[in-house]
């Protein structure tokens, strides 16, 4: 840990997140805060619990580089007149290290939300102007989200150190790494403590959501914990669970992600941003986009995002393309392509944005990118915008539950989950009860329906197709970029985590002892 990380002054930043509304979260510090005064009264504990929510932002602003782009969905816009940015770029290629940015970036961030948790479980218990009802609630939230800070982090890094308390000094950071057991007995503690605090999902009648941390939150992130330590009878139980809460398939795949739609009924976890100056905007359309130092053709506002390596990230892959099924609609919804030309620095210059399913001819210059986070227009803020980021909806509890059933042999219960989610992308049902082949396609299903919402290499890596896949793909890979070097995608078993970042390490270089093959 970082020795900063003991100071017990939560910074209460405007933040916008909750089960999938915003406005519980948009509240700000009134003056500066007498700490020997605060943590006394519910609206402490609630301003405390907004800072708690702000790093699930931070991490997810870096999180795509490490749990997308890691695996074979997306890949990066190579920049030939800039080369600032290699070791972001070697994550995907598997020659990342200690030293590699943005692995620092998610580590501080969680390890920054389990703190502010552990600040609140810690003061909550001794605050007696909170009555006790309130008292549960909030400490169920901060459970909820400290399991699923660590959730995060144990599949990112392996052996964590478990701070369970508040840290009020620099020693109290120095603690030693625990087993990756004891990180996920804790987890499943903080999560199945928090589900019988916090409250039910509640809808409106156009199927709104209010916008907390819910039990739908809790036993979805539950049942994905229990999938990833193969305990599948325990997932369906807890997965069967959601299917009773309401939630339900929005019907056409492109609305899930339009800002209008936010907080819909297919929602159970997601990050809100909200436009503006007060710091609580998005930016990942900028950097989804191609690199390019002019954006207006694809955005409507010029924008120079090829400066310091800043868009060009996350771009769909063509084995991701040829993924998809003749007749799948989530395709067109995903992913779209610009047309364009370099210029005579070699700057690509987009000329108009058309669909993946009507691509360039032989020829013309394209480049591929994410389109479900594209929504015009766009305002004049620059960089700025409204996107949220999903963390779980119900398409992916269909098909975590799917996985479930059919891993304990139950094949026949687990197709019907598994078709409601290919009868919105327009394709037929499966029929098959080959508990191998359902298996394949449920991952299929995983590969294409939650393309870019930072599941597929966490998904391969907890099925142990992590290796096959990424060295068969790395091949491909590296005979068409000849940029890559000879040591690129030697996928291992020490690469299905992450080095410790080395400025953690040096504080703590006991305790936080540098993995294997790092």
């Amino acid at each position: 840990m970082r020795q900063a990380k003991y100071i017990t002054i939560l910074s209460i930043a405007a933040l916008a997140l909750g089960s999938c509304k915003k406005d519980f979260l948009n509240q700000y510090p009134q003056g500066s805060i007498n700490v020997g005064n605060f943590y006394k009264t519910t609206t402490d504990f609630q301003e405390a619990l907004v800072g708690a929510y702000t790093p699930l932002r931070d991490a997810a602003n870096v999180a795509f580089y490490m749990e997308e782009m890691r695996a074979d969905n997306t890949y990066f816009d190579y920049n030939t007149k800039d080369r600032g940015s290699v070791s972001t770029e070697q994550v995907s290629y598997f020659l990342d290290g200690a030293s590699t940015g943005v692995t620092s970036s998610i580590w501080t961030a969680d390890f920054n939300g389990i703190q502010r948790t552990n600040v609140i479980l810690s003061r909550i218990k001794t605050a007696s102007a909170v009555p006790d009802s309130i008292k549960s609630l909030i400490t169920g939230e901060a459970e909820a989200l400290r399991g699923h800070y660590y959730f995060e982090l144990v599949r990112l890094f392996g052996a964590l150190p478990l701070f369970l308390t508040e840290t009020k000094s620099i020693s109290d950071t120095r603690l030693a790494r625990s087993s990756v057991d004891s990180v996920y007995t804790q987890i499943i503690a903080d999560l199945t403590d928090a589900l019988g605090r916090v409250a039910a999902p509640a809808f409106s009648s156009s199927g709104i959501q209010s916008g907390r941390i819910t039990k739908g939150m809790i036993a979805t992130e539950l049942g994905m914990v229990y999938l990833t330590r193969k305990q599948y009878d325990k997932a369906s139980a807890i997965l069967q669970t959601v299917t009773t809460m309401g939630y339900g398939l929005m019907p056409n795949y492109a609305d899930i992600y339009t800002t209008a739609n936010e907080n819909n009924k297919e929602c159970i976890f997601e990050i809100g941003y909200k436009a503006g100056t007060d710091g609580q905007s998005s930016a990942f359309i900028y950097r989804f986009i191609p690199a390019t130092t002019v954006t207006t053709n694809i955005l409507g506002v010029n924008f120079n995002n090829n400066k310091n390596n800043y868009g060009g990230w996350n771009v769909p892959t063509q084995d991701l393309i040829d993924a998809y099924e003749p007749g799948d609609k989530r395709l067109d919804a995903s992913i779209a392509v610009t047309k364009g030309k370099y210029d005579v620095n070699s700057y690509f210059i987009p000329d108009s944005v058309v669909s993946v399913l009507n691509p360039p001819t032989a020829g013309e210059v394209s480049k591929n990118f994410i389109r479900k986070y594209y929504h015009l227009p766009y305002g004049s803020i620059i960089d700025n915008t409204d996107q949220d980021w999903y963390v779980y909806r119900y398409a992916d509890v269909l098909l975590m539950l799917a996985e479930a059933l059919n891993e304990q042999g139950q094949t026949g219960a687990a197709l019907p989950y598994l078709n409601q989610v290919r009868e919105r992308a327009g394709l037929g049902d499966v029929n098959v009860t080959d508990q191998s082949v359902v298996r394949d396609t449920i991952a299929h299903e995983r590969r294409v329906e939650l393309a870019f919402e930072n599941k597929r290499w966490f998904d391969l890596v907890r099925t142990d197709q992590a290796i096959n896949v990424m060295t068969a793909y790395g091949i491909k890979q590296k005979a068409t970029y000849s940029y890559l070097l000879p040591g690129s995608y030697n996928v291992v078993a020490t690469k299905m985590i992450y080095a410790i970042p080395f400025r953690e390490n040096q504080l703590n270089p006991v305790g936080l002892w540098q993995n294997l093959g790092y």
